[in-house]
């Protein structure tokens, strides 16, 4: 529960608040521009944007958010930069072994940052202490408060003058308000407040009932029946909870404050609107008697009153003596509501934006750039099962200076504690980070470097290294323990791989693994070759073992579905271990025979230097490998450590004009074996043009000593 707190809870509740600050400013802004041109009724009813927005505990990515252009990693605050800004994925070489998989999307951090952040992300627990002792605190005040009003007004007897029980029997009768009220004379209350909504109570103050006229008492129950029929006491239920929950938030507070404010207003026009117009002046002088001779509601979820802020009356006359009985506005008001709505009630795109979600994520962009840092050794290693639980620290490797922070990603009881006091630090190679731990015998445990959300593990230069993960059991650990390592495999599709005359009557395509899966799903991919699904379906789990994508197929096309990718992890085994990225491309009955060559795997024809080569010219300075058919344009050039070739500083790979020779500059030495990949079972950025990506290929060549 403690680790849901802190690294689900509290980053979602700190990002819908600061999001919600930026709507109360903009409802305010606009209720100031607008002034009178904005009715009171929509007034208020901008004010449930922003109780939606904070009982949303996630939001839809979108284009059009504003939060697009307001990038704050909610949560990132915890990793070893303090603020985690979301990298881009390069299509570029990714030196990094083939065993290490890549965090799931999603997952938050496993620990406190880098010295850089130590004292936010090493205080998350009293953070969380400090933010539940408040709400407690808030709660318990407000709940007191209600308690001593309920007890008080319970104790009262129902008011039994006939006239004026009449008299609020014709008002209801007028504002169709069918649900009893009891009227209740008490000391109570200093001003007349609706209590409750179960079964309702109008509240008067003591003596109120002899002191006012008939009429005056009339336009005291429009009002108060107003709160009754709008629903404003369980709004204000609402209200309080939010505010428990974001009483760290002064914009909230101010918020709120402004939102009862305008309740009161709303509510006015509402009980003018079953008054007549000359009544108006009426009415306003009923508030100012009250305010003279009585005083305010108390501040309280389960009460709404006539006069509950003094310091609003000058706003409330001056809308009474103004009020007509139009309908002003509506259409600005509406396009402002959904506006607003659009613009916030989003959240931001970022790199991840279709983790797990039928849908097609943005195009993967070609390779290029600055190369992601490659792990070149991780202690223990991925997979190891006899990991001694004495072991203190888990360290990993990098082939390039780092920049210091850092994103051990992860949580709940696979992730391993820290000794108390110990942080997470870089050795002075700055190319290996160490993370003290405290194992213990027979457990299996899981950790992430970087996630999709977490970025903090990034060279010198800032590029973010691709997100990976590290599992492993420590000795005495079951066999099914050691079973969770082992990444689920692909036993089966619908349509088969590379198939060339599939249905396009086909309603589903669905994907079949060998293992229990985790319920997350990567299906990605974008574009025209991107299978669309019909309106209103989603993807499900048949059963714990097969995914099912809704499709809608046309005769004569080519499609290619990606399941999981570089940055999207989301079909994993139900420990967290992902499954390596792989694709399903077919064609439809009717496809062109060039449709249908798109579906052909691409195969390398030429490497220079020839794999296996000896003797080769140390003053080579670039390696080129050409393909069958043309290729897509990203790259994947695996390995890492002293077999992997340098790079010249400023030079990055590239493709020939036909598009199916990579050309990779380097510095070779002499006398040297070099080791690379073409793709690897993660990185697979060597496809062709459709999308079908390259077998995995080992390439070796040994220098000439001179």
């Amino acid at each position: 529960m403690q680790d849901f707190l802190e690294f689900r809870h509290l980053p979602s509740l700190f990002k819908a608040s600061w999001q919600a600050a930026v709507l109360i400013l903009l409802v305010l802004g606009a209720q100031l521009i607008l002034g009178r041109r904005l009715n009171a009724r929509w007034r208020y009813g901008l004010w449930l944007l922003v109780l939606i927005r904070l009982s949303l505990p996630w939001t839809v990515p979108s284009p059009v958010s504003l939060f697009n252009c307001l990038r704050f990693a909610g949560g990132a605050a915890l990793t070893g930069r303090g603020q985690a800004a979301p990298g881009v994925e390069t299509r570029a070489a990714a030196p990094a072994p083939a065993s290490v998989p890549e965090a799931r999307a999603g997952e938050g951090p496993g620990l406190e940052p880098a010295p850089a952040a130590a004292p936010l992300g090493a205080s998350v627990s009293r953070l969380l202490w400090l933010w539940s002792a408040g709400a407690f605190l808030l709660a318990l005040c407000l709940a007191l408060t209600h308690y001593r009003i309920w007890k008080r007004v319970t104790r009262c007897r129902a008011l039994v003058n006939a006239p004026v029980l009449n008299l609020l029997e014709d008002c209801k009768q007028l504002m169709g308000v069918r649900t009893p009220v009891t009227l209740v004379e008490t000391g109570a209350v200093e001003s007349p407040s609706l209590f409750g909504f179960v079964r309702p109570r109008l509240l008067l103050p003591a003596g109120l009932a002899a002191s006012f006229s008939l009429e005056e008492l009339r336009y005291v129950f429009l009002h108060e029946l107003g709160h009754l029929k709008r629903h404003d006491i369980p709004t204000g239920w609402v209200m309080t909870a939010l505010q428990i929950l974001h009483w760290f938030n002064p914009l909230v507070w101010w918020g709120f404050h402004r939102m009862r404010a305008d309740r009161e207003l709303a509510c006015d026009a509402l009980a003018l609107s079953y008054a007549k117009e000359e009544e108006n002046r009426s009415y306003g002088r009923t508030i100012i008697k009250l305010l003279e001779g009585f005083g305010c509601s108390a501040w309280a979820p389960s009460l709404a009153g006539t006069v509950e802020n003094k310091n609003q009356m000058k706003e409330r006359i001056e809308m009474i003596a103004s009020f007509k009985k139009t309908n002003r506005g509506p259409a600005v008001a509406i396009v402002l509501f959904a506006g607003l709505g659009l613009l916030t009630l989003t959240d931001a795109r970022n790199v991840a934006e279709a983790d797990g979600a039928a849908g097609s994520p943005p195009a993967q962009p070609s390779g290029g750039g600055q190369s992601p840092p490659g792990i070149v050794a991780t202690s223990p290693e991925v997979g190891a099962s006899e990991v001694d639980p004495a072991q203190t620290e888990i360290t990993v490797t990098f082939n390039c200076d780092m920049s210091g922070g850092f994103s051990w990603t992860g949580g709940g009881p696979d992730f391993p504690p820290s000794p108390e006091g110990r942080k997470a630090a870089w050795r002075e190679d700055h190319r290996t980070c160490v993370l003290p731990v405290k194992l213990e015998a027979g457990r299996y445990y899981r950790l992430g470097i970087n996630s999709t959300s977490y970025r903090n593990f990034r060279s010198a230069a800032g590029t973010p290294a691709t997100p990976s993960a590290i599992c492993f059991t420590t000795r005495g650990a079951s066999e099914e323990l050691k079973r969770q390592m082992r990444p689920p495999n692909i036993i089966a599709t619908s349509p088969r791989v590379g198939d060339t005359e599939v249905s396009p009557a086909l309603a589903e395509i669905t994907v079949t693994f060998d293992q229990d899966m985790g319920g997350g799903f990567s299906w990605t991919g974008g574009g025209p070759d991107y299978p669309p699904s019909p309106e209103g379906a989603k993807t499900q789990w048949r059963d714990p073992r097969t995914c099912v994508l809704p499709v809608k197929l046309e005769a004569a096309r080519y499609y290619r579905v990606g399941i999981n990718s570089t940055s999207f992890q989301n079909f994993g085994n139900a420990h967290g271990v992902a499954a390596r990225p792989s694709a399903l491309y077919f064609t439809t009955q009717g496809a062109s025979e060039e449709l249908k060559l798109k579906a052909r795997k691409p195969e390398v024809v030429s490497l220079n230097p020839p794999n296996d080569g000896q003797n080769v010219r140390p003053g080579l300075t670039e390696l080129r490998v050409t393909f069958n058919v043309p290729m897509g344009g990203g790259f994947s050039w695996t390995g890492g450590g002293p077999e992997f070739p340098d790079t010249p500083e400023g030079k990055r790979a590239y493709w020939t004009e036909d598009g199916k020779t990579c050309v990779l500059p380097v510095q070779l030495k002499p006398g040297w074996t070099y080791q690379l990949g073409l793709n690897s079972p993660w990185h697979v950025n060597f496809q062709s043009a459709g999308g079908v990506p390259l077998d995995p290929v080992a390439y070796t060549f040994k220098t000439a000593e001179k």
